[in-house]
C-alpha cells in the first residue's frame, strides 16, 4: 500500500493540471437509489456532494486518513504502515479531519439557519 501511495503522490505532483479531476457519481452507479422517492434522491445526492465537497477541500495528509479509514476500511496500524507514521498521528490526523468535516458539513445541511 505505501508503495502505491508514494507513487500515487509522485504522478500527482508531475500531473497536477494536466488531468481534470472526475468525481465519481455513487448515485449514477447505485442500484438503492432506484426505490426512493424523487425528493429523498434529491437530498441524498446534495447530502454526498456536500460530502465531496468537504472531503477534497481537507488538506491532503488529512483526506488520506479519511478516505482510508472511512472509505477503504483500514485498521488505524494499517493506515499508519501504508502512510509511514505512527498510530498515534492516523488517530490525531483521523480525529482532526473528522472535526474538520463536521465543521465544513454543518453549514451545508440542508435546513440549517445559519
Amino acid at each position: 500500500m505505501a508503495i502505491v501511495r508514494n507513487t500515487s503522490y509522485t504522478w500527482m505532483q508531475r500531473n497536477r493540471g494536466a488531468e481534470p479531476t472526475v468525481l465519481f457519481d455513487e448515485n449514477a452507479h447505485s442500484a438503492d437509489c432506484a426505490y426512493a422517492n424523487p425528493e429523498a434522491e434529491l437530498l441524498l445526492h446534495f447530502k454526498r456532494e456536500a460530502v465531496q465537497i468537504c472531503i477534497q477541500e481537507l488538506p491532503v495528509e488529512f483526506r488520506e486518513m479519511i478516505v482510508l479509514r472511512e472509505l477503504e476500511g483500514m485498521s488505524y496500524r494499517e493506515i499508519a504502515e501504508a502512510a509511514a507514521v505512527p498510530v498515534g498521528t492516523v488517530v490525531s490526523r483521523l480525529a482532526r479531519a473528522r472535526k474538520r468535516l463536521e465543521q465544513c458539513l454543518i453549514p451545508r445541511s440542508i435546513g440549517h439557519a445559519g
